[in-house]
């Protein structure tokens, strides 16, 4: 059985060390200043709001972890019980396709266990989007979806089924297409979804190579990344798309949020904006700075 072993783990992302990696997880979920200041009680709201996803940061944990543990305390109080995860995230090696899963691995490893691949309800989202690669080289070398599974172990052990896919650049009427086709998979189980699109939001600097702002670049950074959330949280995915073609933006999982917003519009869910900041915030440098934002769907 081929697992895919903890690759950003490795790379520091987050501890390797399980032990490390709940001490990390926790802070971020007690901190005050950044992070949400308590820990998650599981299923303490159930009831009280039916979630059916959320946009999530994929930085390593000093960075967006604060901000990522906005969006999981608010699921796992939510939510007591989740069967499938559906993470979206970005595409940022260039292998497979547009939007590209795998079934090569059949378990994903992190130094909190490990967590079995749907590979049933994948070879059904095929039947309905036939456009769908299945590339393992596309998640191999890819952090978006990992970083996210150690959070939703920590609050859900490993109990969950995992749908990875990644997502490159599309268009609205992609994003609509296979809106529709995940929503179809999933009206056919009766199965708890919850369906995540992990990305950061503006990377800016010459690190980057996106430098339009010369002076007040923390402000203008956040200004620009609200513009973007604010169409978000309307659910307007065509003025969404729009400014990032305007400001030719670097947004990285902007293709894996516009489906999450056209499969929440299919829901009739709302959207809510959780909490955001960005790099600057923590390390005081505009050189190089990276926004994040957690964001949650509902019905």
């Amino acid at each position: 059985m081929e697992i895919r072993e903890p690759q950003a783990a490795i790379w520091g992302f987050y501890p390797i060390s399980r032990t490390s990696l709940i001490k990390e997880i926790e802070k971020m979920f007690k901190d005050s200043a950044k992070g949400p200041g308590s820990l998650p009680i599981v299923g303490s709201k159930k009831g009280q709001k039916h979630i059916i996803g959320g946009v999530v940061p994929h930085a390593g944990y000093g960075y967006s972890g604060f901000c990522a543990a906005w969006l999981y305390k608010e699921l796992g109080e939510h939510i007591d019980n989740i069967d499938v995860v559906v993470i979206m995230g970005t595409n940022h090696t260039g292998f497979g396709g547009k939007i590209t899963t795998t079934t090569y691995y059949k378990r994903w490893s992190t130094p909190l266990g490990e967590i079995d691949v749907d590979i049933n309800f994948i070879n059904r989202l095929k039947n309905y989007y036939p456009n769908l690669d299945d590339d393992a080289l596309a998640h191999t070398r890819e952090h978006s979806v990992e970083v996210q599974l150690p959070f939703l172990q920590y609050l859900y052990g490993n109990k969950f089924s995992l749908v990875p896919i990644v997502v490159r650049d599309i268009t609205e009427e992609e994003a609509t297409t296979f809106s529709k086709a995940l929503n179809k998979a999933i009206n056919e189980d009766d199965r708890r979804f919850v369906v995540l699109a992990s990305s950061d939001f503006t990377h800016h600097g010459d690190l980057y190579g996106y430098t339009i702002f010369y002076e007040n670049i923390a402000a203008n950074v956040r200004k620009l990344d609200l513009m973007f959330i604010e169409a978000i949280v309307n659910l307007d995915t065509r003025r969404f798309l729009s400014l990032i073609d305007k400001y030719n933006a670097t947004v990285c999982g902007y293709g894996a949020i516009a489906i999450l917003m056209e499969y929440s519009k299919i829901n009739g869910a709302r959207a809510s904006l959780l909490k955001y900041y960005h790099s600057a915030d923590i390390t005081g440098d505009e050189d190089i700075v990276v926004g994040y934002a957690s964001i949650v769907f509902y019905k």
